[in-house]
């Protein structure tokens, strides 16, 4: 084993602390060059410390990651714009966002690697397969520095610099260059890298062996995808039921996002529903402006704009007049049964439900303007009555009132 002076010394400490204020007290106080340090963690501070610059390798990470994001793109556009185009149930060919999976993929894999592996050119290192134990301690409990003496440093000046800080240990560092094994020499790394690709490759040939033409299709996995057509909703159709694109849900089933209302119709569960349930809308100018909309353009054709039942239908001859809402036999529904007769139709079966022409808010809001309706008929009502109750008082009070005499008439 062949040892090297190269006139450099190395100091341990049981502190980060102490490590931290050796390093600036060695560069600034002293002026002597410290490589490098070594610790269990990163120690906060210490890149100032001995004056590093930032790292490029935030610039390699950008452009590895833009790499693998065009070759990502580049490869699935060819593969299936060009190469092999298969029209899977209408999409475009160049359907941009099923790529976004692989793209990311590949764009975090580029720039992982690459940076990486840019490091360690950079940096003169390789992975080795009898690592050497650095310095005593480093991945444990002790905290490294490897500095240079400079022309006229000693050992001695050194150690009375570093007092304060409390080394555990200060020798000189010597570089050893130990006779490396095979596998940590650079054939055997190229050896290691040539064993890595080599059943991958004898795959390839053995199935290029077969004198397998790479660009016909294979039948048995094509399956006519290549000429498939996109179908509309109402188009026929020769393999499906009834012969038509458009089918119906499984018995059973619900769409995504649809909460069961749990009633059904009748007159027992209308009162039902007029019991437990509560309108979930809360009364905001938005949802009283959209309500009204909706009884304007749905309700207001047989029971009037006003709630009165003067539709348009009245004198139709057609159906039987609606009612009017203002009365008190409406008034008294709940707010859940007037929703489950928006939704299931009245109960004297004239008027149909509107679940498949409203959504459920839709409804609820048309219940909330109802509800305005009836109190603005309460409110008028309740001020008619008070002025009628006011003008008899005055008739009251104005017949009551004694009359003068007339002038020149006896007592």
């Amino acid at each position: 084993m062949a040892t090297t002076d190269r006139s450099l010394f190395k100091a341990a400490f049981a502190d980060p602390d102490q490590l931290l204020g050796a390093v600036k007290h060695l560069r600034m106080k002293m002026g002597l060059n410290v490589l490098d340090t070594f610790t269990p963690f990163p120690v906060h501070g210490m890149d100032d410390a001995l004056g590093l610059k930032p790292s490029r390798l935030t610039w390699v990470c950008g452009g590895f990651a833009i790499l693998g994001f065009l070759t990502a793109l580049a490869l699935q556009l060819w593969t299936s714009v060009v190469d092999y185009p298969l029209v899977v149930g209408g999409k475009p060919l160049a359907s941009l966002p099923a790529f976004v999976p692989v793209t990311f993929e590949l764009t975090v894999l580029f720039a992982a690697l690459g940076t990486v592996f840019t490091f360690l050119a950079i940096s003169g290192l390789r992975p080795r397969i009898y690592p050497k134990d650095l310095l005593p301690g480093v991945n444990d409990d002790k905290f490294w520095l490897v500095g240079e003496f400079g022309r006229e440093g000693t050992i001695d000046q050194v150690q009375k610099g570093l007092v304060p800080f409390h080394p555990v240990v200060l020798e000189r560092h010597f570089h050893d260059l130990p006779n490396p094994k095979f596998l940590d020499r650079p054939v055997g790394s190229l050896a290691v890298l040539v064993a890595a690709f080599l059943p991958p490759v004898v795959m390839l040939g053995a199935g290029l062996s077969f004198n397998r033409d790479l660009t016909k299709r294979v039948a048995q996995f094509d399956a006519g995808m290549m000429y498939t057509t996109a179908a509309q909703a109402f188009d026929e159709s020769p393999v499906l039921a009834k012969g038509q694109v458009l089918q119906a849900a499984p018995e059973g089933t619900m769409p995504r996002g649809l909460t069961p209302l749990g009633y059904e119709a009748g007159k027992e569960e209308a009162a039902r529903a007029g019991a437990e349930l509560k309108n979930p809308l809360e009364a905001t100018p938005a949802h009283a402006a959209r309500g009204k909309v909706v009884w304007d353009r749905v309700c207001a054709t047989c029971h009037g704009f006003q709630a009165k039942g003067d539709g348009a239908v009245i004198g139709a001859g057609k159906i039987p007049n609606p009612p009017n809402l203002l009365i008190p036999k409406y008034q008294a529904y709940g707010d859940g049964q007037l929703f489950h007769v928006a939704t299931f139709g009245g109960p004297e079966k004239i008027m149909k439900g509107f679940a498949d022409q409203m959504s459920r808010e839709d409804r609820w809001r048309a219940v909330m303007h109802l509800r305005s309706l009836q109190r603005e008929a309460e409110a008028a009502k309740a001020a008619a009555e008070a002025a009628k109750a006011a003008k008899l008082a005055a008739e009251a009070t104005k017949s009551a009132a004694p009359t003068a005499p007339a002038a020149g008439a006896k007592p």
